[in-house]
């Protein structure tokens, strides 16, 4: 019994804080030794489309039934793929590949998880208030800074432009699309993914940034 609820509470804590990064706070290392930055990461926004408007038709019930199905669905695609939750906020989902550990693919793997993510919701059977639930999701590559942050609610929370650039990335997409940089869509093998150029967006707080859609692995279209 008492591994059990030593197996939940670490499954609860590697869910707020990567496991590596965690195990070095067990060891007593001060949460800001974990602070650390990372020259390439990639960072993935994505949002339940007009949930703001689905939740004033919807039972208190319905509208945490409805999130936590579809965030739920998330999760399992996370555990796919080498990619950590960051957090969730309200509506939004919020994840990245590249740190703590650092990896060359992690483009390659956010991109994977972010069509798998709009796979899965565009397979739900379930309709909300009688409508069906569609995301957005915005993708962007780029240095950040990471580390633990809090004491009494430890998190990992990830900063810099790079953090604000994907999310300007999903809140500029579009329902059920995947909308990604020119420095994601850069570190995408090209033999691997299909893109289509959006073409020149003006990005509040960035001017005019040459914006794709994620389109699909290659090996899926054919």
């Amino acid at each position: 019994m008492l591994d059990e609820w030593k197996q939940k509470g670490d499954d609860l804590l590697y869910s707020m804080i990567p496991k590596a990064v965690a195990v070095r706070l067990r060891n007593g290392e001060d949460p800001i030794g974990t602070c650390e930055s990372f020259d390439e990461v990639t960072v993935l926004f994505s949002e339940v489309v007009e949930f703001s408007e689905l939740c004033a038709r919807l039972t208190a019930m319905e509208a945490v039934t409805c999130i936590n199905d579809v965030f739920s669905l998330f999760d399992k695609v996370t555990d796919a793929y080498n990619v950590f939750k960051v957090e969730t906020v309200g509506q939004v989902y919020m994840l990245v590949s590249g740190a703590p550990e650092r990896r060359p693919d992690h483009a390659q793997n956010v991109a994977k998880a972010a069509l798998d993510m709009v796979a899965q919701v565009d397979q739900l059977t379930t309709t909300y208030g009688g409508e069906k639930v569609m995301v957005r999701i915005g993708m962007h590559s780029g240095p950040v800074a990471a580390g633990v942050v809090g004491l009494k609610m430890p998190r990992y929370c990830l900063f810099g432009d790079t953090v604000n650039t994907a999310a300007r990335m999903q809140t500029h997409g579009e329902a059920g699309k995947i909308h990604i940089s020119e420095p994601c869509k850069n570190h995408l093998k090209s033999d691997s993914f299909i893109t289509e150029p959006r073409g020149p967006m003006k990005i509040k707080g960035k001017g005019q940034m040459n914006t794709f859609w994620l389109i699909g692995e290659k090996e899926d279209i054919c």
